[in-house]
């Protein structure tokens, strides 16, 4: 009788641990691994077509094809019902374009795997690169937070404020981002530049690279420019890349 209730106590006691007597310390460890793996989910593809901005095509690694929208990023409008082509629109999708086209990425999901048009949303690595991330350094897109994900804002806020303090891109048109995305009426009120403002020298070098040179840079002064460009943005929709000093 003192052995049966020996063995109940024990029988109980594992109830309450949420253990059966069958189940190991080794199976709840791997219980426990499964779920973490859940938790950090990632999946891989390659890039068959760029919509816009922050929105592209992927064949994912099991055969299956996905329309992504990038967690955390809006870049402007180019095909618009109502909007239409919004500045820097162009210049967002031209570089994700070129930034991702035929290649192989690494989409790694937060907590809401899908919007309310069903596309999959993911952080787009490039290798070692975060490409929204990218977006918001070079002010082709400002940050657009839906909770719960959430796993880059401090680190992307972080990278706004720069991209915004310098001016780059989308933050270079007074009172152009909104805390809603980009009120077009603000950049149609921008000045023209002034023939005089224009000093971006572009030159292309005996290799055929296209560089352009601000004023203050290291080469600035003995460069003879091919083209004469008045934003560092107009320079890049040429083709040319920025001076390294």
């Amino acid at each position: 009788m003192k052995r049966n209730w020996i063995f109940i106590a024990i029988a109980a006691f594992s109830l309450m641990s949420g253990c059966t007597l069958s189940e190991t310390a080794e199976d709840s460890a791997s219980r426990l691994s499964h779920t973490v793996m859940q938790e950090e989910q990632t999946v891989t593809g390659t890039v068959t077509y760029v919509v816009d901005g922050d929105t592209f095509d992927v064949k994912l690694s099991n055969g299956e094809e996905e329309r992504v929208r990038m967690t955390l990023v809006d870049t402007p409008e180019t095909k618009h019902p109502r909007l239409g082509v919004q500045p820097f629109g162009q210049e967002a999708a031209a570089y994700t374009k070129e930034k991702l086209s035929n290649k192989e990425v690494l989409l790694e999901l937060d907590v809401q795997e899908r919007d309310q048009y069903g596309r999959l949303l993911a952080y787009v690595w490039l290798q070692d690169e975060l490409v929204n991330e990218k977006l918001i350094n070079k002010g082709l897109a400002r940050m657009a937070v839906f909770p719960p994900n959430t796993k880059y804002v401090d680190r992307f806020t972080a990278v706004q404020q720069k991209a915004q303090q310098e001016g780059n891109g989308i933050w270079s048109i007074e009172n152009y981002v909104t805390d809603r995305g980009y009120n077009s009426e603000a950049a149609e009120k921008r000045p023209a530049a002034r023939e005089s403002d224009c000093q971006i020298k572009g030159n292309i070098s005996s290799s055929g690279e296209k560089i352009y040179h601000v004023p203050g840079g290291q080469s600035y002064e003995q460069t003879k420019p091919e083209q004469i460009f008045c934003t560092r943005e107009e320079a890049e929709r040429a083709g040319f890349r920025a001076a390294k000093r």
